[in-house]
């Protein structure tokens, strides 16, 4: 089975953490892209991360 990544894209603010209300995963790492950078843009946050996590498709497929 190929394993299938998503873009995790999170902001956050020195000394407070992360916002995981700004938490979404892309299928592409452009759209991931633009959304760190109207991230950074709107709210002003501190730092945006955007990391590469694999998506477990075997519990996907038991639930089905």
């Amino acid at each position: 089975m190929p394993t299938t990544k998503v873009y995790a894209v999170i902001a956050g603010r020195d000394y407070e953490g992360q916002d995981f209300n700004t938490l979404r995963l892309f299928a592409h790492f452009a759209d991931a892209n633009d959304y760190a950078v109207d991230l950074d843009n709107e709210l002003g946050v501190d730092y945006v991360l955007i990391q590469t996590r694999e998506v477990c498709q075997e519990l996907a497929l038991c639930a089905a």
